[in-house]
């Protein structure tokens, strides 16, 4: 059995970019759930500030609705799997930023919305979350 444990959510906010803007891309991809935030500004190549934004969804309720949510729209081919040895690890998704600010759901390895989903169980069940909506 699948179990989505957390979701922990991380983009970066650069200088030329308003970080109201990209809390709400978060906001747009999280639809809602409850979130815990940490901000840290760090330095980029030539002296640039970066914010580098951090989300954790504990509840594991939210966590599968959001997985739910961002596959309907991407798909089960975006999902990358990283999984440990025994079983569980962790399934990768990476969304468009300006998208998700737009309120849209679309996959992107370009300055994207990343998205780390903690599981245990065997990954292959994932494709069984959508069939239960």
């Amino acid at each position: 059995m699948l179990r989505l444990l957390r979701l922990r959510v991380r983009v970066h906010s650069y200088a030329t970019e308003d970080l109201d803007k990209v809390m709400k891309a978060v906001e747009n991809v999280l639809g809602g759930v409850g979130f815990n935030v940490e901000k840290k500004v760090v330095q980029g190549h030539y002296g640039d500030p970066i914010t580098v934004v951090e989300c954790l969804v504990a509840d594991e309720g939210d966590v599968l609705k959001v997985f739910r949510n961002v596959v309907k729209h991407v798909g089960y081919g975006a999902v990358g799997v990283e999984a440990k040895p025994g079983g569980g690890g962790k399934l990768h998704l990476r969304v468009d930023k300006q998208k998700a600010y737009q309120g849209g759901l679309a996959d992107s390895d370009v300055d994207p919305v990343k998205l780390e989903f903690s599981y245990e169980g065997d990954w292959r069940e994932m494709y069984k979350c959508l069939e239960n909506t």
